[in-house]
């Protein structure tokens, strides 16, 4: 087993079961992951249908006491990842890439289906060849009608916002992988530390994720190759300001941008601190703990968040 951590933070306990038990070589090419949203009754035809479309590895996300047994005996492309119930779902995908094989990795849920057509495995080398550290497929809902997955950042006055975008073409930058469903470059997801696990609602963990990509001068780009449809409805995020917030304004809003480095924003964080009415003691908490972060990352700035969304380009 990989024992590299890809995040700051160590990962937490879980079990990987395996035909054979035997560890898969690397290898250029596409890792699908399925992530478990519960409740969906075939999962296991869903599985068997995925290993006959010419993907060389499948991890399936599992809580404990799911009976896998039988599943890994019989198809030897998958592996299944029995994880604690209590993890984030960017805790389950940074788990998932330290088990991935590929060079890069679809993250779909078990509700969605990956919509076959013509060659899969043109398509699938195609998608293993995108540059970006995440390629957003084009996401349908269960009349498969697509689903804005543009999302673009945007600061009125500072408050900032998300707006979604129409006209999906190739390439088109987009801030943040809708639902976690992307197709991630593994090496460059480890390379910007994945997901913050400390950032429990997962809106704010994937916005953090998306600026952190962008301000370490990475893409996140759309490709029109790949089409997933949902099967039941589309989930919708909690936008609410709290503590995961917080932790995502220090890491992302309250930064300056000064000469080749990044340092926090003293007015950035005071501004914050009368607004929100946080605690202080908290607050100063989470700012020394964040301050040594950015020290420690300064280099990797390229911008700072203002000037992020004035480079974006809304077509």
């Amino acid at each position: 087993m990989n024992t590299t951590a890809i995040t700051s933070d160590p990962l937490p306990g879980y079990t990987v079961v395996a035909a054979g038990g035997r560890e898969k070589d690397s290898f250029e090419g596409i890792t699908l992951v399925l992530l478990s949203r519960g409740g969906r009754p075939f999962r296991k035809e869903q599985i068997q249908k995925l290993s006959q479309i010419q993907i060389q590895e499948i991890l399936s996300i599992e809580n404990p006491g799911t009976d896998i047994d039988n599943l890994t005996r019989t198809i030897p492309e998958l592996k299944c990842i029995v994880m604690p119930e209590d993890l984030t779902t960017g805790e389950q995908i940074n788990i998932a890439m330290r088990e991935s094989s590929g060079s890069h990795v679809l993250v779909m849920w078990d509700d969605m289906d990956l919509q076959i057509l013509g060659k899969t495995g043109r398509l699938f080398a195609l998608a293993a060849q995108q540059e970006s550290l995440c390629s957003i497929p084009v996401l349908m809902n269960s009349q498969k009608e697509s689903i804005p997955i543009r999302l673009a950042p945007f600061f009125s006055g500072h408050k900032l916002e998300v707006l979604s975008l129409g006209s999906v073409k190739n390439d088109t930058p987009t801030l943040y992988p809708f639902d976690y469903c992307g197709i991630y470059n593994r090496k460059k997801f480890m390379l910007t530390e994945g997901f913050d696990s400390k950032i429990l609602s997962p809106y704010w963990q994937k916005m953090d994720f998306g600026f952190r990509a962008y301000l370490w001068g990475e893409k996140i780009q759309c490709f029109t190759g790949i089409k997933i449809a949902y099967q039941n409805e589309i989930p919708h995020d909690n936008i609410s300001i709290d503590s995961s917030y917080k932790r995502f304004f220090l890491k992302n809003l309250a930064l300056h941008f000064k000469g080749d480095s990044c340092q926090l924003s003293l007015p950035s964080i005071l501004r914050f601190h009368l607004q929100s009415r946080m605690s202080i003691f908290n607050s100063f908490k989470d700012y020394t703990e964040i301050w040594h972060w950015v020290r420690k990352n300064k280099f990797r700035f390229q911008m700072d968040p203002y000037s992020l969304t004035e480079l974006w380009k809304l077509e």
